[in-house]
């Protein structure tokens, strides 16, 4: 799969705002997947190897809709020596997803991806930036902070509400009934109610819940019936 190179990732924190400043008029949050046949799932998993150099791995997962069906999955480790800074976790982890993306054969019609979309007027997180990479409809998925689970929340299954963080773009989301829901945000051209539905067809109403919990929670381990997806198997490789 080809990927846009759109800047250098050899650059300042100066230099990082400036470019994703640059890059944040060009994102699209609006917008509909119609009948999508593939669907690609990234995951992160991050070490923290000394005060300026985390380690990534990024797995691409895709999966066949609506059967679900594994096609492909692919891997790759790098380390970033890109300094810690609020807004700009991309610059971080965005290069060890390239190098996963680059090694697939097929080309998904969305892309479901750890991290945010939207996070304020001049920035945008991890999931926008593969958006623009790929120029393929992307949304973006993480945990909910326990402040944001709130009564407002219906417990039955599609029930979602907005949410407005700091110029933000997501919804909180119960994809299965009586379990922590998500926090979906469109990243690059996907509504929000689109994203919120996409979301729904990735996770299934028939998802054992422990399955759910280990795909929520990758790194956490949870004493579940299988080990965990995800794990950081290198600090080293370059693949």
């Amino acid at each position: 799969m080809k990927t846009h190179r759109l800047h250098s990732w050899d650059v300042s924190v100066d230099q990082a705002r400036a470019i994703q400043k640059n890059l944040r008029a060009w994102i699209i949050t609006e917008g509909k997947c119609r009948r999508p046949r593939m669907m690609a799932r990234i995951e992160l998993a991050c070490a923290q190897e000394g005060r300026d150099s985390l380690t990534v791995q990024a797995c691409v997962s895709i999966k066949s809709l609506p059967g679900l069906q594994l096609l492909e999955r692919k891997v790759s480790v790098r380390t970033s020596s890109f300094p810690e800074e609020p807004g700009l976790a991309s610059f971080r982890k965005v290069p060890a997803i390239v190098a996963a993306l680059e090694k697939l054969v097929r080309v998904p019609d969305v892309i479901l991806c750890d991290g945010r979309g939207i996070t304020g007027d001049d920035s945008f997180g991890v999931a926008s930036h593969v958006g623009l990479i790929t120029n393929l409809p992307t949304m973006g998925v993480s945990p909910a902070k326990p402040r944001q689970m709130t009564e407002l929340l219906g417990q039955k299954r599609g029930s979602w509400i907005p949410l407005q963080d700091g110029g933000g773009h997501a919804a909180l989301v119960r994809v299965l009934e009586g379990q922590d829901p998500l926090i979906v945000s469109p990243a690059h051209k996907l509504g929000m109610e689109d994203a919120v539905q996409q979301m729904l067809l990735y996770v299934p109403e028939n998802t054992p819940s422990w399955e759910y919990q280990q795909a929520l929670y990758p790194e956490a381990g949870l004493g579940l019936r299988r080990p965990t997806t995800l794990k950081l198997v290198s600090s080293k490789g370059k693949g």
